[in-house]
């Protein structure tokens, strides 16, 4: 079960290294979707990058705690 991260006596909650975690990802795929002409085309695209990052940080926290390392 991780819940926190101890680095070098710095307590870094686990939530907030799965949120850098989902950052990343999104912002990998942001850059992946900027490639198609579809995306460029869309109203409003911050709103559809947020909702990008609330559905990685979703499938990664469903992830973890499945896998039972985070509870």
């Amino acid at each position: 079960m991780i819940n926190d991260f101890n680095i070098e006596g710095v307590i870094v909650p686990g939530l907030l290294v799965i949120a850098l975690v989902a950052l990343t990802c999104t912002l990998f795929l942001v850059h992946l979707f900027s490639f198609s002409k579809g995306y460029r085309r869309l109203p409003f695209r911050p709103m559809i990058d947020f909702s990008v990052f609330i559905i990685t940080f979703y499938l990664l926290l469903q992830g973890l705690t499945e896998l039972g390392f985070f509870k």
